[in-house]
């Protein structure tokens, strides 16, 4: 159950991270900062990769182990 707990507040924060990454890029990208842009974007996708494979990974689990899908509330 620890690691269910701890997978679903990390996916929230990931999923956060991203959001605020996105509007990060979208206003770089706007304001003509392609570095930043470029940055922002790459935080972005490795955010929300990573809260898919840790989240995907941990149901892969729990459910091999026969055990409930891990969720937050």
């Amino acid at each position: 159950m620890k690691l269910n707990l701890f997978v679903a507040w990390t996916g929230y924060m990931l999923a956060l991270v991203s959001i605020v990454s996105l509007a990060g890029f979208l206003y770089a990208a706007g304001s003509g900062n392609g570095g930043w842009a470029l940055v922002a974007g790459i935080v972005c996708v490795l955010a929300v990769a990573s809260a898919i494979a840790m989240i995907g990974s941990t149901v892969h689990h729990d459910h091999r182990l026969h055990r409930e899908t891990p969720h937050l509330f």
